[in-house]
């Protein structure tokens, strides 16, 4: 049985929404002008792209959450959320020499990545309280799928955690020149494909709890290897990390694809 969002959470989506759309669109097709729109100025244009890609991924998510209104599809991929923000928090403050203080841009930043770490434990409570726990059937994952996604999980996890400690050394053998600051950005997008797995360590198998979240995690990486191919500067195939981009984002979405094509009709 299908449990509808409270108002509270469709607002905050739509909110995400009005703070996406905009810069997302503007970090991936006008990747030279950051020194206009964002809260730092990203000298490479690849490295725009390469954190706008989830702002744009994100657009299919929050509209299907918001049209579909499901709790159930919705819960599992909240942790993600929250685990996102406080990757990009960690960073600004990491390179807060480099954030433009106190201009309008940088207050929205601020706002959106510490509202959500915020608002949605407090949303989540209000959503179990006024219309209960959403229960776990439909149709079950099959074991093979669950330990890939665990194992996904735990990989990534593990990547993210070092791709942040580690950030200088590998911006040095990254394909093209970016800074350790937009590297620690794109690790959330990391953290949140480690989070789309490792959900399923939980123990929820029903099919209906991970789709939202592979939608988005592959939504990511299509616009990601789109980015790869439309980057206006040189992409150095030949570093230490030249094969890396592309196999990473290629695995963010096949294992959704193979995935959907499973259990689209189930």
């Amino acid at each position: 049985m299908r449990q509808p969002l409270i108002c509270e959470f469709r607002a905050l989506f739509l909110a995400n929404l009005g703070v996406i759309v905009p810069f997302g669109l503007l970090l991936f097709f006008f990747p030279r002008g950051t020194d206009f729109y964002w809260t730092w100025t990203i000298p490479e244009p690849r490295s725009a792209m390469l954190i706008g890609a989830i702002y744009l991924a994100g657009v299919p998510y929050y509209l299907t959450a918001f049209f579909e209104n499901d709790w159930r599809q919705v819960e599992n991929g909240l942790g993600g959320l929250i685990l996102f923000s406080l990757v990009l928090l960690a960073a600004t403050m990491a390179h807060w020499n480099a954030f433009k203080p106190y201009h309008p841009i940088t207050l929205v930043w601020l706002a959106f990545y510490y509202g959500g770490p915020f608002l949605v434990p407090v949303f989540y409570h209000l959503q179990i309280e006024r219309l209960g726990a959403a229960p776990d059937e439909g149709v079950r994952l099959a074991p093979t799928a669950r330990a890939w996604l665990i194992g996904r999980g735990v990989f990534y996890a593990v990547l993210a955690l070092l791709g942040f400690i580690f950030a200088d050394a590998i911006a040095e053998a990254w394909p093209w020149a970016i800074r350790p600051l937009e590297l620690r950005v794109f690790i959330g997008q990391i953290a949140v494909v480690s989070w789309a797995g490792l959900i399923a360590i939980r123990g929820r198998l029903a099919w209906s709890w991970h789709r939202l979240g592979l939608l988005l995690t592959g939504a990511i990486g299509a616009i990601q290897l789109i980015g790869l191919l439309i980057g206006p500067t040189p992409y150095s195939g030949s570093s230490p990390l030249g094969a890396f981009p592309p196999l990473l984002f290629g695995e963010w979405l096949a294992t959704p694809v193979v995935l959907f094509i499973l259990y689209r009709r189930r």
